[in-house]
């Protein structure tokens, strides 16, 4: 297999684009007839769950309509039953992306800082920074994991806000809840926690779990959550924070959309659709431990995984390795500033897995000398 160039190239720029860029890119390829397998974007190719679809189909008609207050209270309802608490704690948003921003607005009118890892996640950190607030990265430590530590010794009298992805975008990797908690309790008071658990549902190492309850406490403690990964809905735009009930009302006051009618019905149908999640999250942890095993049989180093991707190191330029994915019909992740060799790759389908280690071996040759 070869590459060439103008391969290389576009591989480049997929590695820093965006989904619509790159899905038009792939698709422009010469003499290319098959779609390519998409695992770039952290998607779940499982859903939306069938209780979803159907009503979505039942409402399409609706779709000129706006959703009413009543419907978004059900919606609301629904969440805090899903996980175990008031209504009064959850914030609805057209994705999490949105209440990303909402708090990096926050941020920006109580006029601190945000210290955040590094990689991560970056909706929150990016937009805080053009609305000038000044961010902090704290590289991650040598197993790929926040750096609770360091982060800490980060936090200063102007600091506002922490940020942890956990589990983390892009590593995978998680920290047990107990130390996040520790690290929370001994955060300022003034310092806002912010805690996104988009990928918490494909969790399952010792001691990983959410830390939703510190909502109820004294601290400001805000919890995310999608519908974008566990529940299949990324096209539909839906998320909500979890946050002590003063703060709630003011991160709605700050988010700027409202979800259409039928990402909010299909929501509201998915939660209720129980035995679609359970299946979900057994097929994807099966196919992630195929990766992993695939990965350790060839000696190469990947981040312990928590989520529905697996960061790995590939040995060689992610530009070239991308080219050689891209050229056997395959999309990987992009570039993650400093880990020049390493790439994420979304645990898809059972025959895209399939189809990935497949082309494994050629993607992963050493370059001619």
């Amino acid at each position: 297999m070869t590459v060439n160039r103008r391969e290389l190239l576009t591989a480049s720029a997929l590695l820093l684009a965006g989904p619509g860029f790159a899905l038009r890119a792939a698709g422009r390829d010469a003499g290319s007839t098959a779609a390519p397998r998409v695992l770039c974007w952290n998607e779940n190719p499982y859903g939306p769950s069938p209780a979803a679809r159907r009503t979505v189909a039942d409402s399409i008609a609706a779709g000129c309509r706006y959703p009413s207050d009543d419907e978004l209270d059900s919606l609301t309802a629904a969440i805090a039953r899903h996980e175990g608490t008031d209504a009064r704690h959850i914030v609805i948003g057209t994705g999490s992306g949105e209440l990303l921003r909402a708090l990096g607005l926050m941020c920006s009118r109580e006029g601190g800082g945000l210290v955040a890892a590094e990689p991560t996640y970056l909706e929150l950190p990016e937009y805080a920074r053009t609305l000038g607030v000044p961010v902090q990265f704290v590289p991650v430590d040598a197993e790929l994991r926040h750096d609770l530590p360091a982060m800490h010794a980060a936090v200063a009298g102007s600091t506002r806000a922490v940020y942890l992805c956990n589990p983390n975008n892009p590593t995978g990797t998680a920290v047990p809840a107990a130390a996040i908690r520790e690290f929370i309790g001994a955060l300022p008071p003034a310092v806002m926690a912010i805690v996104d658990e988009a990928y918490m549902d494909f969790a399952d190492g010792p001691g990983v779990g959410t830390v939703k309850d510190l909502v109820d406490g004294e601290r400001r403690v805000i919890v995310l959550r999608t519908f974008s990964k566990i529940h299949g809905m990324a096209g539909m735009r839906l998320g909500y924070a979890l946050a002590r009930p003063d703060v709630a009302t003011a991160l709605a006051s700050l988010c700027m959309t409202t979800p259409n009618i039928l990402s909010v019905r299909a929501g509201g149908a998915s939660l209720g659709d129980r035995a679609f999640l359970a299946d979900t999250r057994r097929r994807i942890v099966a196919s992630r431990t195929r990766i992993t095993a695939e990965l350790g049989a060839r000696k190469l180093r990947y981040a312990a995984p928590q989520g529905n991707f697996v960061f790995f190191d590939t040995g060689i330029p992610l530009a070239q390795f991308s080219a050689r994915m891209k050229s056997q019909g395959i999309l990987v992740g992009r570039l993650f500033p400093p880990f020049a060799s390493w790439c994420r790759i979304t645990v898809g389908t059972e025959p895209e897995v399939s189809a990935f280690l497949s082309a494994l071996p050629a993607a992963l040759r050493p370059s001619a000398a």
